[in-house]
């Protein structure tokens, strides 16, 4: 009895020697897919990751616990409760699911490009595994990245009045997936840092296109790359310079036309909204087809009406004068031929209610000048406009600190509580 009791522990010992000396199989990996969104700040975040391998054994006994993050950062410039430059997560909210050979790492969203480190190299975001240096990725293993709302979007180009201009366009769908015909449409002009740089480029520049789907609203975006270079201050000295800003807008109304010759989108219930030199645009988009948009949001327009920035008054009050006589006088409109001056119809563009927003401290286009567009149009019998001046502080709740308040469309396409321009918006579709 005592050599079978000695030889069966001798039997247990080995057998857990073994044990813990069995290597397991590491893992190979075959893709890594990229869950994106379209961030606030030109920026792309990432949600999740997806890591397929050819082996499903290799990754059985992976929890979340093996798993960790490092150069990953939330979105906006600074922290929204600090105002300190963003750091990385404290916990990464990793969680973690298996479907045989796919691990699905689901995480808090952090930067595609990693942390930045203002005046110096970025910092890259890496995912460790600590059970399996083979599942540690980088932005280079990652083989395709799938961007929410943006990959369902239609991409073409327009050509009209001379030119041709790529766009991307949403189209709102019912739960099995069809067109839902005659919906409203929002039209966004794009800021000068987007100009003259490719389509997608301009589309993840910010949550233009994004903002309305995602916050579940039944709504058409779109958005046209504008290919000539920014149109700068006082353009509106420089008539070549204005007929190009006309031109793009006569382009865009062309092609909405045709939208709504097709039944996809309701022309009574067009909207046109931009932020910058887009605010610019919109303005001038408002001046030529008055008639056509059932509403605006001019964002922390710049001036290609009458010179504002970089300019001094001659006297308070001068750059609402300027207006007044401006928006009573001519835009350029496409005749078949050409881009010839044509009468504004200043009552029909009085009538079309704007939101103006603008933050306060913005330093690039300065709030005097919707201030001033807001003064003039109320002169002139605009009785519906309203305006959102951004405080410092209000501005911060979304990652945006004083020296960068130029930002101001990233609170304009987060904010739907009510009264903000979104909600205004959206209450009119």
């Amino acid at each position: 009895m005592k050599r079978v009791f000695i030889c069966a522990a001798l039997c247990v010992a080995l057998c857990a020697a073994v044990a813990c000396n069995t290597v397991r199989e590491p893992a190979a990996v075959e893709s890594v897919v990229a869950y994106t969104r379209v961030g606030d700040v030109n920026n792309v975040m990432i949600d999740a990751i997806e890591i397929r391998v050819s082996n499903p054994k290799s990754i059985k006994h992976l929890t979340a616990e093996d798993f960790d993050l490092v150069g990953n950062i939330p979105d906006g410039f600074v922290d929204p409760a600090t105002g300190d430059m963003l750091v990385e997560y404290a916990d990464d909210g990793i969680v973690l699911t298996r479907d045989k050979a796919t691990l699905h790492i689901k995480a808090n969203p952090f930067n595609l490009d990693g942390k930045r480190n203002f005046g110096k190299p970025s910092k890259p975001w890496a995912l460790r595994c600590k059970a399996d240096s083979n599942l540690s990725i980088t932005l280079a293993q990652v083989t395709e990245r799938r961007t929410s709302t943006i990959d369902d979007c239609i991409k073409g180009e327009f050509t009209y009045a001379g030119i041709t201009r790529e766009y991307i366009l949403h189209l709102p769908k019912d739960a099995e997936g069809n067109v839902i015909k005659n919906v409203p449409l929002l039209v966004w002009q794009i800021g000068g840092g987007e100009y003259n740089r490719d389509l997608m480029t301009a589309a993840l520049a910010n949550r233009c296109v994004v903002s309305l789907p995602e916050q579940g609203v039944e709504c058409a975006t779109l958005m046209f790359a504008i290919a000539n270079p920014n149109y700068s201050y006082s353009a509106s000295l420089d008539p070549e310079r204005i007929k190009l800003v006309d031109r793009n807008n006569a382009l865009q109304m062309s092609f909405i036309d045709t939208l709504i010759e097709q039944g996809i989108v309701d022309g009574e219930r067009l909207f046109c909204a931009g932020a910058s030199s887009g605010g610019g645009c919109t303005m001038r988009f408002m001046m030529q087809f008055p008639d056509r948009f059932k509403a605006a949001i001019p964002c922390c327009a710049m001036d290609p009406i009458v010179p504002i920035h970089m300019v001094k008054e001659r006297y308070d009050g001068q750059f609402v004068d300027d207006l007044e006589r401006a928006f009573q006088d001519k835009v350029y409109k496409w005749n078949g031929e050409d881009m010839a001056l044509a009468q504004i119809d200043t009552k029909a563009f009085c009538r079309l209610p704007m939101f103006f927003v603008h933050a306060d401290s913005d330093m690039t286009c300065k709030v005097i000048s919707s201030h001033a567009y807001f003064e003039a149009r109320k002169r002139l019998g605009a009785e519906d406009d309203k305006i959102q001046i951004y405080d410092d502080a209000y501005m911060l709740k979304f990652g945006i600190p004083k020296m960068i308040s130029h930002f101001s469309w990233v609170p304009l396409l987060n904010d739907y509580s009510e009264g903000t321009a979104m909600d205004w918006l959206v209450k009119q579709m």
